[in-house]
């Protein structure tokens, strides 16, 4: 009875001190997000990323106007009361396409990032773990991408788009896969590079020792190490897929009307009179891609910090 006794008050003692242990060595993740909290601009980019993407979904269902409204006497109206960003050269309230452009802008964006990522991941890591006549082919086909100068090959891949007459909605998912092809190399690259210095360390020997299997290898210890290099590409691949549409739209090449997107609002800019007279047809999109692809900028650079302790600043 005093052994069985003796045993218990052990193991309830352990119990016990098992909540404290998880609070003294919290989570990678939890980590992270306590490093991300005490970042003030990375969360300030955070929320308005959050609050813009909200506003630019919910925000036409509140709006009085819709986008293929038009009113031939309220052509190039300045902004009033009724039109608070003002009309455009078919009468349409730029404040409601505003909106909807911003859908537009972020799915491509933000499908372009997961079509890439997705597509990068797999190569680097493919080409960094099984290696030899595959890893050559992988990375020189890699090479040969990030040779050709992205903007004119994409000019190129959009005149012929314009050539085969695709609908409007369907260009944008042409447009998404374009974008996705230039991009996936970059995070490849990076994803062999971290994949060839993991699998030289401690851990993946001792996985070798126990005669784990290669898919579990991969993927239960060599791919999540790489998660925190994935998250923050992603949000660089975000901010370079919108920056990239915006591009190809003002040039009449991306997301064509009626489909409106921040590219082919800003295409207003071309004519003189417009840019100079009518700021609120340019200026509006113009200011929310400044917006948007700093604050995801900023919050790449936060989380880089929060999820890799090694690449953290130092602080002045």
């Amino acid at each position: 009875m005093m052994f069985g006794s003796l045993f218990s008050t052990n193991r309830r003692l352990r119990e016990a001190q098992i909540p404290a242990l998880a609070q003294v060595t919290p989570s990678p993740w939890l980590q992270a997000w306590r490093a991300l909290r005490q970042n003030r601009l990375a969360m300030f980019c955070l929320i308005l990323l959050v609050v813009m993407a909200v506003w630019c979904i919910v925000g036409p269902y509140y709006s009085p106007w819709r986008d293929d409204t038009t009113d031939a006497m309220m052509i190039n109206k300045a902004p009033n009361t009724e039109h608070w960003l003002g009309t455009d050269f078919l009468g349409r309230d730029v404040y409601t396409r505003l909106l909807l452009a911003g859908r537009i802008s972020l799915i491509i964006g933000m499908l372009t990032m997961l079509l890439s990522v997705t597509l990068g991941y797999l190569m680097g890591a493919v080409s960094g773990y099984v290696g030899g006549i595959t890893d050559k082919i992988i990375m020189r086909f890699a090479d040969l991408v990030m040779t050709i100068p992205s903007l004119p090959l994409l000019i190129v891949m959009g005149a012929m788009l314009s050539e085969l007459d695709f609908s409007p909605d369907s260009r944008v998912y042409m447009v998404i896969v374009m974008l996705s092809l230039l991009e996936w190399p970059k995070l490849a690259r990076l994803v062999r590079g971290q994949i060839l210095s993991l699998r030289e360390r401690d851990f993946m020997l001792a996985t070798q020792v126990l005669g784990l299997s290669s898919r579990r290898r991969l993927f239960g210890h060599l791919l999540p190490n790489t998660v925190p290099i994935l998250v923050v590409m992603a949000t660089m691949a975000v901010a370079n897929a919108i920056l990239s549409e915006s591009a190809l739209s003002y040039l009449g090449l991306g997301v064509v009307p009626p489909t409106p997107s921040w590219g082919n609002m800003m295409d207003a800019a071309n004519s003189l009179i417009d840019f100079q007279r009518r700021p609120w047809l340019w200026m509006p999109p113009g200011v929310a891609i400044f917006i948007t692809v700093i604050a995801i900028n900023v919050l790449g650079d936060g989380l880089r910090d929060a999820l890799d302790p090694k690449m953290k600043r130092s602080k002045k």
